[in-house]
């Protein structure tokens, strides 16, 4: 094993996810704005947890409100949500080769223990961070000195996982390794000045990095 600790993200990353999430995020906030915020802009309002997110638009007293109807929106239509094709047998190999498997995330409990349970993945990971778990979100590095903290992980052995420029950028902060994935919508927004140590544009690329397969 090239890495003993692999911090990934949830969205993006783990799953083909993106379009419910906006979709869900359209929807918390539709009686409260009379249009919706475009698309570019909720990724540029990601990085803390989806109540957080909301209340960039409509304020924090109405944000838990509007998260209710997120979530309903997300639980609703779960079923259209995928592990992006190849990543589960990637989580499998690497769970079996040694590798601690951490998730640090911008979105909520709520949300990302429904996500792993429902996509029977939650039992593979040692430890799991979500935005409401720090006090600042990516791309600061809190959430990510927290995991290799509480897992007696170094840095240098570490390898941060991401779709967004801000899980590179947390993850150079904390002289961790990092793995930019190019394949999602997010990552066509993300600065192109982004400077990963490894750049994957499939799951197969992903592994190669990981686990040092030819």
């Amino acid at each position: 094993m090239r890495f003993k600790g692999v911090i990934l993200d949830r969205d993006g990353t783990l799953f083909d996810s993106l379009d419910v999430i906006l979709r869900a995020f359209d929807y918390a906030v539709q009686p409260f704005l009379k249009t919706p915020p475009a698309r570019e802009e909720w990724f540029e309002a990601f990085g803390p947890a989806e109540m957080d997110v909301i209340a960039k638009f409509i304020g924090p007293e109405k944000k838990l409100k509007a998260f209710h109807r997120f979530f309903e929106y997300y639980r609703d239509h779960f079923n259209q949500i995928q592990l992006y094709p190849g990543m589960r047998d990637l989580l499998d190999e690497l769970k079996a080769n040694g590798a601690k498997l951490m998730l640090f995330t911008g979105g909520g409990n709520v949300s990302t223990w429904f996500c792993l349970e429902r996509s029977g993945i939650l039992h593979l990971f040692d430890a799991i961070v979500c935005g409401e778990d720090v006090t600042h979100p990516k791309p600061h590095p809190e959430g990510i000195l927290k995991l290799m903290r509480e897992q007696n992980l170094n840095p240098r052995e570490t390898i941060v996982v991401g779709d967004a420029a801000s899980d590179v950028n947390a993850g150079k902060v904390s002289q961790a390794y990092t793995a930019w994935l190019c394949w999602s919508e997010n990552a066509k927004y993300s600065d192109k000045n982004v400077q990963p140590d490894f750049t994957c544009r499939s799951v197969q690329e992903l592994k190669e990095v990981l686990l040092e397969v030819e």
